[in-house]
């Protein structure tokens, strides 16, 4: 059996995008081919969080997000824990007794607003990005958060928000000028707990059909075929 499992948001992600990817990579230990992975964006997400730890010790908002829709929200004020969860190996875990499964994650940052909580995510991008597209790829991500927190006992809002940075302009020295660009997506934990049951239960079942889009599996059978 296959649903004792600890999966992460983006194995569901995976699930969601190529049921057979999903299938191949737990079943079978066969993973999507990857090129070289950039460090820019790993570095960018480092300093990002060092700018907002600044902050969190003075109990205050940087002045990006100055913003209605921040209104009366602060960092999340524990830093030893936020630390913890920020690493994949002691992050937020989510338990879900009728599949017999498990969430896992790293959180990037944490948000209240009263005794409320907020998944809060950075993101880097080449270019500004629309709600829509935010939705499209990040929204399951958010739901896992807030199911993962609300597990911890700390209730979620029921939305979460995204802040995109994207280069603008270089100037001299090589300072590089970012836009700044929050967005809010609302969130339901209902959802990541369906997406986790649904993925669970398919890996106990025959290899499903590859998704029409899939690039990899549309390249694997294409490669297969007689020349």
């Amino acid at each position: 059996m296959k649903k004792s499992l600890k999966l992460s948001p983006s194995a569901l992600n995976l699930f969601k995008d190529c049921p057979r990817c999903f299938w191949r990579e737990k079943n079978n230990n066969i993973k999507r081919p990857r090129g070289i992975f950039p460090s820019l964006p790993g570095g960018m997400d480092r300093v990002i969080k060092t700018y907002f730890d600044g902050y969190r010790t003075k109990k205050t908002l940087p002045p990006e997000l100055n913003r209605d829709e921040f209104k009366d929200i602060l960092l999340f004020n524990d830093q030893v824990l936020l630390e913890r969860w920020r690493n994949w190996r002691t992050g937020l875990v989510y338990q879900d007794g009728p599949s017999g499964g498990s969430l896992s994650g790293a959180l990037d940052d944490l948000m209240m607003k009263g005794d409320r909580y907020i998944p809060f995510d950075y993101k880097t991008k080449g270019s500004m990005t629309t709600e829509a597209d935010a939705v499209k790829y990040y929204q399951l991500q958010l739901d896992c958060y807030a199911l993962m927190i609300e597990s911890n006992q700390m209730p979620a809002i029921g939305y979460g928000f995204l802040l995109y940075f994207s280069p603008a302009e270089v100037c001299e020295a090589g300072q590089v000028k970012f836009n700044v660009q929050p967005i809010r997506i609302e969130t339901k934990t209902e959802r990541a707990i369906q997406t986790l049951r649904a993925a669970l239960e398919l890996l106990d079942q025959p290899a499903p059909p590859a998704a029409p889009a899939c690039e990899y599996c549309n390249w694997l059978q294409n490669f297969k075929r007689p020349r």
